[in-house]
């Protein structure tokens, strides 16, 4: 407790800094499944790593949050797991036999990590029930994106672009082109195997640009975007120097501000003036990272924005041979099997897309581009990929928070670091007045194990928990400082969870032949599509810091009897003596009763109710129990309520349950009383919570690496932890016979 307390009192101290700089600890997560295409009912085992966004520290927090959703954004199951001493983590999730085939997703994030931009968190998809698409070769139909340098294109100054061409798949396309002014051509070049290519321009009044390539026997014209009037930016990076310049079309600087943003030294301002409009950063030789560079207005709202990144060199691997027999062992050198090493890795197909952990943890926790990153990277040992790496990088834009919020101090961290379970709420009496002192205890059910805490002057209480499961509960009991304990109101705190800002949209296409379309990003985050009638179709809005989040709203079943739904006229029809009778009648549940010790160590017979309908292996199938939308034991229910008090009963699906309770990863069945009254209320002088708890996966096994059972082209994905907490991956081709 008196580390936890230390460290946030150094956390709040971030802000105590001067304006000119203002640190930004932050955490960053890379994740990876155990494979890249699911059935539906399978478990989909995760494993990942936690860092800080610095090197300062291994990591702030010890608890992870993971999520899967649906194309609608809709969180069909959220779980907690807990890292191990250096960070790793592992969980599994439970898939259900009836869920439609489709491409779902999965993000993590810590507590700490929610007081920054949600859209920030890392995310990967999982495809389930449907086959995985890997393009054996371009597909008709071309897009065609533009990014001016800075995200604004000004005349009168000789300024970089990136073009990105792909095909109607967004799979890069490596095609000649021309960049024509009017009827003349200016440039002549290919585009790289990554899709992308840098141009330099030199735009005036009058010039109309076009981009000219052929692709399929077809002629393609692409327009180049407009121009602004005002500022834009410039800048450059030469070993541990960053060089920059405010150019414009002719206007000088008034009330603009520039800033840069280092992930290990925070947000810093720049002095910046007529006189002073360029100049040169110098940064420590050992820091590396991303630098962004932010020209701003008086209010500190982007104007323009430049991205480098100096990462760490990458050590040499390769494989010992290019060919493998089915099932033979993949080895690699013995430096990378040491302690000081964390290796995590896939087999995955020649064409496959799949995230790396280095894209992951030292990018898309800070940035969000609609352009695939240059998958050769991670292959390449010669330095080649760097115009790639450059032209990639001015195709994104900053989203992990607004530079405007920071600098007007509207920032703060409400959410802080998660490094042990803690209960916290309020104890109030029936009045609402709270109780002013004492003590409280909270007893796990199901472990048996018991912990206290305080409750303080204003009715607020705390208790350090020991670690425990995912459907544990626990039993909480308040004692004043003087007397007795009563009948007591016990407050939890709400978890508040952030809203689901889903990046990898953008990047899936409906149909299969796109029409010949272009897209343009400026530094506002606005991304859209121009159709041949020369209309804007935005297909990506801003992205903003402060998102209000999303409530889930409940999927109510369909109420046809004899299936999910009991209302009280079938209730009194069938002539139920007891909940028991209700229970063992309904489809999809099976109700029985099993032995196990109590506190004394005697049997004790307790019911259960599982899902009888493909339960998950992870929690044995049993259901959540819901009296009038407050979770109570299945005991309780079956002993002491009465069916002549009962209006409805409903068994609800794992992810309907999510609006009206959490964790409840086999459904839940909820059971609604009737308006006027119990005949026999469920009382007691403490309280039952059921809190979130954790639920662990197997442990990544990085001992062996077996070439696949199918003959074919691979590519081996290694992602490296180091213990100065470096992040390398690699992704290495070879053949299986």
């Amino acid at each position: 407790m008196k580390y936890y307390l230390t460290f946030l009192s150094v956390l709040f101290s971030f802000f105590q800094l001067s304006a000119q700089r203002i640190e930004l600890p932050d955490e960053r997560i890379f994740l990876l499944s155990d494979k890249p295409v699911y059935k539906q009912g399978d478990t989909i085992q995760i494993h990942g790593q936690l860092l800080a966004s610095g090197r300062q520290y291994d990591r702030y927090s010890n608890y992870i949050y993971a999520e899967l959703f649906d194309e609608k954004d809709s969180v069909l199951i959220r779980q907690k797991t807990k890292c191990d001493v250096d960070g790793a983590f592992t969980f599994p999730f439970q898939t259900e036999y009836d869920w439609p085939g489709s491409v779902y997703y999965l993000r993590a994030y810590t507590r700490m990590m929610q007081n920054f931009h949600s859209a920030s968190f890392p995310q990967i998809e999982l495809p389930i029930g449907m086959e995985l698409f890997i393009p054996e070769a371009n597909v008709p139909g071309v897009k065609c994106l533009f990014f001016p340098e800075g995200g604004q294109w000004v005349n009168g100054e000789v300024q970089n672009m990136t073009v990105y061409l792909a095909d109607s798949h967004g799979t890069p396309l490596q095609v000649p082109f021309y960049i024509l002014n009017n009827t003349d051509t200016i440039i002549s070049t290919t585009s790289l195997s990554s899709g992308l290519q840098t141009i330099r321009l030199l735009p005036k009044e009058g010039d109309q640009f076009v981009l000219y390539a052929t692709y399929e026997g077809e002629k393609i014209l692409f327009t180049l975007p407009e121009r602004i009037q005002g500022h834009t930016l410039q800048s450059a990076m030469n070993r541990n120097k960053i060089s920059y310049r405010v150019i414009s079309d002719g206007a000088g600087i008034t009330s603009e501000r520039l800033f840069v943003f280092r992930p290990a030294n925070g947000l810093e301002e720049i002095k910046l003036t007529e006189q002073l409009n360029t100049g040169i950063l110098s940064l420590p030789p050992e820091e590396t990272g991303l630098f962004v560079l932010f020209l701003t207005d008086k209010s500190a709202n982007v104007i323009a924005q430049t991205v480098h990144w100096r990462n760490d060199e990458r050590p040499s691997l390769g494989l010992d041979k290019k060919e493998y027999l089915v099932g033979e062992t993949i080895c690699l050198p013995a430096d990378f099997s040491t302690d000081s090493i964390r290796l995590f890795h896939r087999i995955v197909k020649r064409r496959q897309i799949a995230k790396p952990a280095i894209l992951q943890a030292e990018l898309e926790n800070e940035l969000f581009s609609p352009v695939i990153f240059p998958k050769h990277y991670l292959s390449d040992e010669s330095g080649m990929t760097k115009p790639d790496i450059e032209a990639w990088l001015r195709t994104a834009r900053f989203i992990r928070f607004n530079p405007t919020e920071i600098v007007d101090k509207r920032f703060s961290y409400r959410f802080q670091p998660e490094i042990m379970n803690m209960f916290t709420g309020r104890v109030t009496y029936k009045s609402g007045k709270p109780l002013k002192g004492g003590s409280i205890v909270a007893y796990n059910s199901v472990t048996n194990q018991v912990d206290a805490g305080e409750i303080d002057s204003k009715g607020r209480y705390l208790i350090s928990i020991t670690d425990f499961k995912e459907g544990d509960y626990f039993f909480l009991q308040a004692h004043p400082a003087k007397g007795t304990a009563g009948f007591y109101e016990y407050i939890p705190d709400n978890d508040t969870f952030p809203s689901v800002v889903n990046r990898l949209h953008y990047y899936r296409l409906d149909h299969k032949y796109a029409e010949v379309s272009a897209s343009y990003q400026d530094s506002s985050g606005f991304t859209y599509r121009v159709d041949e009638f020369g209309n804007r179709d935005y297909i990506m809005p801003e992205i903003t810091v402060k998102a209000r989040s999303r409530q889930d709203k409940a999927v109510s079943t369909e109420k046809f009897y004899n299936v999910t739904y009991l209302d009280e006229e079938e209730l009194d029809r069938r002539n139920y003596v007891d909940m028991e009778n209700v229970f063992m009648d309904m489809p999809g549940v099976s109700f029985f009763w099993s032995t196990v010790k109590d506190e004394q160590g005697m049997d004790k017979r307790m019911p259960r109710l599982i899902s009888s309908r493909g339960f998950s292996t992870l929690k044995g199938g049993d259901l959540v129990i819901l009296l009038d939308g407050q979770r109570i034991p299945l005991e309780e229910v079956v002993n002491l309520l009465s069916v002549r008090d009962v209006s409805s009963v409903e068994l609800l699906k794992p992810w309907q349950t999510n609006a009206v309770t959490f964790g409840a990863v086999n459904g839940a069945v909820l059971v609604t009383t009737k308006k006027e009254g119990r005949s026999a209320e469920i009382t007691s002088k403490g309280f039952y919570y059921y809190p979130r708890g954790l639920v662990q996966g197997k442990k990544f096994s990085d001992k062996t690496i077996q070439a696949p059972s199918t003959p074919g082209l691979y590519d081996l994905l290694i992602d490296l932890v180091t213990n100065k907490r470096e992040v390398h991956s690699y992704r290495l081709p070879f053949v299986v016979r």
